[in-house]
């Protein structure tokens, strides 16, 4: 029997959230039977659920209901595999798959909280010693897994890709001309998302502003009180303002008409374990510069400009030359990224189960 582990329904969507909840459907598409384990805390209404068997198991939805509570449900049960999509699952769980996104937290701890980092430090190798496998996003994090974890073999790490939902990230057949010519950034406001020197390098950009959509979160060790931003409006005193515009956290239809509007996407994040916002950005054709990392090459290959995200001149000068050569508006056409669907990578799950745990979750 196949359970995966559902908290992540409980949560708001972002990146794992999302990886979680488009293989789930991917997989009830492929008739793959499984079971969403979920706290009692109610499910977010940005997750459309009525094709998921669902049940409720235990009260909370923090950590201690994935550590302390969610094992108890299989105590006495034989024959079952869980799967875990965003994170550690539990320790106690003997018959388990755990999802490894990234290790920023080991790569640079000054990126995060003091508590998210221990946590993290410490039960990351407990998971990882309990789990019978493990999945992570790109071929750049299964080395960085194995760096950081020697005591790994490489048949230990399947890598299942992140994907853009195609029937959401695509150009739109009519789209509003925008007020402002802008650039787009999307992502959590977090430092090794960079932001502050991409901020650095619009100041002396003329005709173009910076849209950036995104949210704070408590774990991060933030730049906030930093990064110079308001929110958008025609008063002519407000643009003079910054050339920056914050618009906090939007709808996926909201998100989809910035795709589609911006004069170009980019994204100066220092580490990644996919990066999944270019390829949303690709689908929905809008042009993308990104940093200069190895993962992004592994994701984006030749369909993006690089810069160096290290420097503030170099990230402004590849925006320019960009501007100077895509006046507005550019036209919106997806670029060639079909290795990466959710279908393909819920495939990959099913055959890695199919050959680890064909006795268990049938």
């Amino acid at each position: 029997m196949l359970y995966i582990n559902g908290r992540f329904l409980t949560q708001r969507m972002t990146g794992v959230e999302r990886y979680a909840y488009n293989l789930c459907k991917a997989m009830a598409e492929l008739h793959q039977p499984f079971t969403l384990i979920c706290p009692q805390a109610p499910i977010q209404d940005c997750y459309d659920v009525s094709t998921l068997q669902i049940i409720h198991y235990g009260r909370g939805n923090s950590h201690f209901w994935e550590q302390c509570i969610l094992p108890f449900f299989f105590i006495g049960k034989k024959n079952y595999v869980v799967l875990s999509f965003t994170g550690l699952g539990s320790i106690l769980v003997r018959h388990k798959i755990m999802t490894i996104h990234d290790l920023s937290f080991l790569e640079n701890p000054k990126w995060f909280s003091k508590a998210y980092y221990w946590w993290y430090k410490v039960m990351t190798p407990l998971a990882v010693k309990t789990s019978r496998h493990i999945i992570t996003v790109s071929e750049f994090s299964k080395r960085e897994i194995l760096r950081f974890y020697p005591f790994l073999k490489e048949q230990d790490i399947t890598v299942v890709y992140n994907a853009a939902d195609s029937n959401l990230f695509r150009p739109l057949p009519e789209v509003e001309e925008p007020q402002e010519r802008f650039a787009l950034a999307v992502s959590s406001l977090d430092p090794r998302k960079n932001f502050a020197r991409l901020i650095e390098a619009f100041q002396n950009i003329p005709d173009c502003m910076l849209y950036i959509v995104g949210a704070y979160n408590r774990v991060f060790e933030s730049d906030r009180g930093q990064v110079p931003v308001s929110t958008p409006s025609d008063k002519e005193s407000d643009r003079n303002l910054s050339p920056v515009r914050f618009l906090g956290r939007v709808s996926d239809k909201e998100l989809v008409r910035l795709y589609n509007q911006a004069v170009c996407f980019i994204f100066p994040s220092l580490y990644e374990g996919f990066g999944l916002p270019p390829i949303e950005a690709m689908s929905c054709g809008c042009p993308v510069l990104v940093s200069d990392i190895p993962v992004l090459h592994e994701v984006c290959g030749d369909a993006a400009t690089y810069f160096d995200p290290y420097n503030p001149y170099a990230i402004r000068k590849t925006i320019q030359q960009f501007l100077a050569t895509h006046p507005s508006p550019i036209t919106h056409h997806p670029s060639p990224i079909t290795r990466f669907s959710w279908t393909a990578s819920a495939k990959t799950i099913i055959s890695l189960l199919k050959e680890k745990f064909s006795d268990q979750h049938n």
